[in-house]
């Protein structure tokens, strides 16, 4: 069975989610921080229940990048006059990226 493509679109709905989340909550107190920290909480459920469906390596290094980053990066535009879809949509911008990197990466790893 080949999920190579599914990589990608678990990096997207992943940072979108996060994104969303930390949208909604958006701290007022220090958003960078505690947006990376709530993007890091968010994602441990995600790589708990992918991590058998799709593999250890494509699930938990992007996830943890994607968690951190993203969730940072939703808090700091939370904190702005950005609307939340836009937040949305870069969050799933991010997480793609991330995704592609990582398996990219990968590839050339392992591929000798």
């Amino acid at each position: 069975m080949n999920l190579k493509i599914a990589d990608f679109f678990v990096g997207a709905f992943s940072g979108a989610l996060v994104a969303s989340a930390v949208s909604y909550i958006s701290p007022t107190f220090m958003p960078m921080l505690l947006g990376g920290l709530i993007g890091m909480i968010l994602v441990v459920p995600l790589k708990i229940a992918l991590m058998p469906l799709f593999g250890a390596f494509e699930v938990m290094i992007p996830l943890a990048i994607i968690g951190m980053t993203v969730g940072m990066g939703a808090g700091m535009l939370s904190f702005t006059t950005v609307s939340s879809n836009i937040i949305i949509a870069s969050g799933a911008l991010t997480g793609l990226t991330v995704a592609t990197i990582v398996y990219f990466s990968n590839k050339r790893y392992t591929a000798l």
